[in-house]
């Protein structure tokens, strides 16, 4: 049996579209009155975009509230706007959606991609490694929705549906920028969440196999030898006393097992903190048996309460907006290689068989959970040996 519920969202907007074929005036103020619509039915809905110019990707460092900030910063981005790499874009955008997910919950994520006939295509060899992707953060939920405006070959057609059917996204394909705005308010509706019911708790579940993917972008709390105040507890001693690396919050461990209960991601022994909302994890013996009472528990632990994620986050945003970062762009190399063979390469003889291209890969480093681009023998974040 399962429960049909909503969740705010963070809807990142990837802005495809090409300067020389669709101008931002023609689509400027649906984009804001998409945004407008969303918050009018849930205001704590957030954004984010990411555009692409002549030395790549550019986004926001964080979601925000504030759609205006959104249309002014794509505003002024817009002078700059080049050719937009599908592939790149989405990658990076699920890469950036991966950190902010690591740091808050009870969000929904989004991604609205608005693209023309002037966009780069996706490389075959680098479908799968999409694909592979997706799958693997679909049940975070995340959603990628895709309107295609102008004359889309029916090729490429077939590659943005695939990744888009792996999440239950939607794919709406229109002539013009005039037949933009009712599908830009239908997609501002909710996206619907089917999570399954045990009694009257709802229980949320990752996917087996999705599971290291999951455990591996958790933190482990750090272990601490003087004596400290648990911040659920209050009881002060050094007994099994840790702390959250993100926001050095102190708490015991088997404190933390029990808030594991209420705050956990949809894998037992993998939680969010209670005060930063940040990822943890910890041992998944210790864990059950913390919960089926082998291990003695702290009965105040109880009365901590859940800290308002949309209050902590509009805390956060009240200090500064999000500003403008640029990072490279993992596929500008190979995209500009398959633009240059497509000039110089001769025709196919009739009959003769294609060459087979070698399948782009995506690998997840188990130490800092980085995500990289085919195989390397060290992650370039932090320096872990891969193989």
């Amino acid at each position: 049996m399962s429960l049909r519920i909503t969740k705010s969202e963070d809807c990142l907007i990837f802005y495809a579209l090409t300067p020389e074929i669709t101008k931002l005036k023609q689509v400027y103020s649906q984009i804001g009155e998409f945004m407008t619509n969303k918050q009018a039915k849930d205001p704590s809905d957030r954004f984010n975009l990411i555009t692409f110019e002549t030395d790549g990707p550019y986004y926001l460092e964080d979601f925000t509230f504030d759609s205006e900030h959104i249309l002014k910063t794509l505003k002024s981005m817009s002078t700059n706007f080049s050719y937009a790499n599908i592939a790149g874009g989405i990658f990076i955008a699920i890469t950036f959606i991966i950190e902010v997910y690591k740091k808050i919950s009870e969000k929904t994520f989004r991604m609205l991609i608005l693209i023309d006939d002037g966009a780069y295509k996706i490389p075959d060899q680098y479908l799968p490694a999409l694909e592979e992707l997706i799958k693997k953060v679909k049940d975070i939920p995340f959603f990628i929705d895709i309107i295609y405006i102008g004359e889309q070959a029916h090729e490429e057609s077939n590659k943005l549906m695939k990744l888009v059917n792996l999440c239950k996204g939607e794919f709406f394909e229109i002539k013009n920028t005039k037949e933009l705005k009712p599908f830009l308010v239908e997609l501002a509706e909710k996206k619907y969440i089917k999570e399954p019911t045990f009694v009257k708790q709802q229980i949320r579940m990752i996917f087996k196999d999705n599971q290291p993917f999951y455990v591996n972008l958790a933190d482990d709390p750090i272990p601490i030898v003087e004596e400290s105040t648990c911040s659920i507890c209050f009881q002060k001693d050094n007994e099994g006393i840790v702390r959250c690396p993100s926001c050095d919050t102190i708490a015991h461990k088997v404190c933390w097992a029990q808030w594991a209960k209420s705050s956990t991601i949809g894998i037992k022994h993998v939680f969010r903190c209670h005060n930063c909302f940040n990822i943890l994890k910890l041992d998944e013996v210790f864990i059950r048996d913390v919960h089926s009472g082998k291990i003695a528990t702290i009965a105040e632990s109880n009365k901590l309460k859940k800290k308002n994620i949309i209050e902590y986050l509009r805390e956060i945003e009240s200090k500064s907006k999000p500003q403008v970062v640029h990072t490279d762009d993992p596929f500008a190399a190979d995209v500009r290689a398959m633009l240059e063979t497509k000039k110089t390469e001769p025709k196919e003889e009739s009959g003769k068989k294609k060459k087979k291209k070698r399948k782009a890969t995506i690998n997840i480093c188990p130490n800092c959970s980085k995500i990289m681009m085919g195989s390397k023998k060290k992650c370039p974040s932090c320096g872990f040996v891969l193989f």
